[in-house]
């Protein structure tokens, strides 16, 4: 799912992180977080499955920072590294299934490149090497994903308070092209009250109450994508990769704590989950649909703006 989708979020990135630039939206340059998700089950499941009625509950932990960014001539570059862990829980832990989650791991770089090429138009270049493993075997080829990006972005408005940024994102990954468009927008109201960002796969809209304190909604398309090769189901199917994905829809509240450190907390439901487990020919061997949950994430950022 989210695979598709790589090239709008990595365009806001590229206009978020740095003072230099006249993007609109907050620029939380290095933080942590942590999103714990209610009791849910999986959907579907194989007669006899061993997970029928375990129920579980995963937290995932992300944290970020981005480095200085660099300039070469009228060319800027922007680095960022990035890592995530999601901890699955279930009710029956004893319970050796093949289908059974544990640890997922994802470390992602993105260096992204931005050479303006005229007063309100920019030419962007992005790499996004990932590495995506449980660690549960030597890392292989097979754990890393490689995407690149090329689009543009421009400004609109006497304040330049709106940008919009086009282009095409390719992606490779288990032996897989796949090359898709993307759309970011990015604006800030003239009186600074109102700050939103769309970029498929998320959605952020903030209400500056004070100087120091914000509220707003908040939504995102969240998967993982990681490595099971040599997994075989009990059908006699080679299972090759796995896809766990979710869509979470809530409201934020943002708080300044001290100068540019700030706290969020965001809280909502998790829905249209799936766990989906694919062939070497990237066939869908099963799709499990995991049940609506409520979630709830904190995070403390330092943020430049």
């Amino acid at each position: 799912m989210k695979r598709l989708l790589h090239l709008p979020v990595l365009i806001c990135l590229l206009v978020s992180f740095t003072k230099d630039l006249t993007a609109q939206f907050i620029k939380d340059v290095a933080g942590i977080s942590v999103t714990a998700h209610g009791k849910s089950q999986f959907s579907d499941l194989p007669e006899g499955s061993g997970l029928t009625g375990n129920k579980f509950s995963y937290n995932t932990f992300d944290a970020w920072l981005s480095a200085p960014p660099l300039r070469i001539g009228k060319t800027q570059l922007f680095p960022n590294v990035s890592y995530r862990r999601m901890d699955f829980s279930f009710d029956r832990e004893n319970t050796q299934h093949l289908y059974q989650l544990d640890k997922i791991h994802e470390i992602k770089a993105v260096i992204i490149v931005r050479h303006p090429i005229a007063a309100k138009w920019s030419v962007l270049g992005i790499l996004i090497p990932t590495v995506a493993s449980d660690f549960k075997n030597s890392l292989s080829a097979d754990d890393l994903i490689a995407d690149g990006i090329y689009g543009v972005a421009r400004r609109f408005g006497k304040r330049a308070n709106l940008e919009v940024g086009v282009g095409v994102h390719v992606m490779y990954s288990f032996r897989e092209f796949l090359v898709t468009p993307g759309i970011s927008v990015d604006y800030k109201s003239n009186n600074g009250k109102w700050t939103g960002q769309f970029y498929w796969p998320r959605l952020n809209v903030v209400y500056n109450v004070s100087p120091n304190t914000q509220a707003g909604i908040a939504g995102s398309i969240d998967w993982t994508k990681y490595n099971l090769k040599n997994f075989t189901d009990f059908e006699g199917r080679e299972i090759d990769y796995a896809r766990f994905s979710a869509i979470h829809a809530g409201v934020q509240f943002n708080q300044r704590l001290y100068k540019n450190l700030w706290l969020g907390v965001q809280g909502g439901i998790s829905l249209s989950g799936s766990y989906k487990l694919f062939s070497p020919g990237h066939d869908t061997i099963r799709n499990f649909s995991v049940d609506n949950t409520a979630y709830g994430k904190a995070m403390i950022t330092y943020r430049l703006k």
